[in-house]
């Protein structure tokens, strides 16, 4: 375990690190740090598990609070420091004058508490700078990647947030679709299932409205029918690049004709087909937001089901075990319907799905 602190200015932290005989290639053996912008309190642990768990047990400088983790590596890996501080607010900022052993190699980062993170070139937050939204994380660009010295956190938006606004205190918001991921089929999922529980079979339809919903990765619990209006304007943005229906949610009706054996259970399964676009908005407020008047939001990705498209359909049965007929049946005859899955195997078949999507990349301005 190595201890050392950094001063406001750069050469005073220099020096510290130097009477702390801090080694010059700490980083590279994966040293894991906290830095605490309260105190200016730096120390180097062995694991990042040690790191994260004596920064959120406040045994490094003045906070228990890890506002941002920046690491060696492109998706956060290598070497550490884990940065304690607090809660960002309003006109006020948290500051490291000079990152001492994580100097010119921060390649990933990790932003908490309402944090937005601005990287600079050189110590004492000099040189070019690379912004980031609150709440993210990221891979840095070549404009940045190993270039970091200091950093500023302060209460900057997160991209949720920016979305939130559109439509509703921006002017204007527009979507840009710039890339078309292959459709590809989605996960199984039960339609409906019958029982037959009578001493003959039957031949019958079977089926129903199976409504599915799409996920994007701002937040996925914000809805079109809740009026967040980027997820619309995302929608009219991919009918005009790409000539496709796009959809959120959609529901379709699923049916097909069966045949049941006596004393048997059916079942219908779809596997809906799923659209991938990737993109960016930009929008414009009225009064100043955030410090600005326009905003981009960048590395938006979305998925959904596509309209009027049923997909592919299977289905599947087996004979009732006498648990289930006692449950299913009781004293019933005919063709029972139940919402319950039965005690089938429903595991999805092979099916295509695109590649997770790559970590976002910290690059460009966020604003103008």
């Amino acid at each position: 375990m190595h201890k050392y602190r950094l001063g406001a200015a750069f050469l005073a932290a220099v020096a510290m690190c130097l009477a702390c005989v801090v080694p010059a290639n700490a980083a590279e053996r994966d040293e894991h740090c906290v830095a605490d912008t309260i105190t200016g309190a730096f120390r180097c642990f062995d694991s990042v598990g040690e790191s994260l768990a004596a920064a959120s047990a406040g045994e490094v400088g003045a906070s228990a609070t890890v506002i941002s983790v920046l690491y060696e590596h492109a998706n956060f890996g290598g070497a550490s420091v884990a940065v304690t501080g607090s809660p960002c607010v309003e006109g006020t900022n948290q500051t490291i004058g000079f990152l001492g052993s994580m100097n010119d190699k921060v390649s990933s980062f990790k932003t908490f508490y309402n944090c937005y993170i601005t990287m600079y070139e050189h110590a004492e937050y000099q040189g070019a700078t690379q912004e980031w939204y609150a709440n993210d994380s990221a891979n840095y660009g070549s404009n940045m990647n190993d270039l970091g010295s200091s950093v500023v956190y302060s209460r900057g938006p997160s991209r949720a947030e920016l979305l939130k606004d559109c439509g509703r205190a921006t002017k204007t918001c527009n979507a840009h679709v710039d890339q078309r991921g292959q459709d590809f089929y989605g996960e199984w999922n039960r339609v409906d299932t019958v029982f037959n529980c009578s001493a003959n079979k039957i031949t019958q339809v079977i089926g129903k409205r199976d409504t599915r919903s799409g996920k994007n990765t701002v937040s996925n619990e914000l809805s079109v029918s809740a009026g967040f209006e980027f997820l619309v304007q995302w929608t009219v943005a991919y009918k005009r690049t790409w000539g496709q229906e796009w959809g959120w949610e959609t529901s379709e009706n699923v049916e097909t004709r069966i045949e049941v054996n006596p004393g048997y259970w059916a079942g219908l399964d779809r596997s809906p087909v799923m659209r991938v676009g990737y993109g960016s908005y930009d929008m414009w407020y009225d009064k100043r937001r955030w410090g600005h008047h326009q905003w981009y939001v960048w590395n938006f990705s979305g998925e959904g089901p596509a309209p009027g498209v049923v997909g592919q359909t299977r289905t599947v049965g087996k004979k009732m075990t006498s648990a289930e007929k006692k449950k299913a049946c009781g004293t019933k005859t005919g063709l029972v319907r139940s919402s319950a899955l039965a005690e089938a195997d429903t595991a999805a078949a092979s099916v295509a799905k695109p590649a997770a999507p790559a970590v976002r990349v910290a690059q460009g301005a966020l604003h103008s």
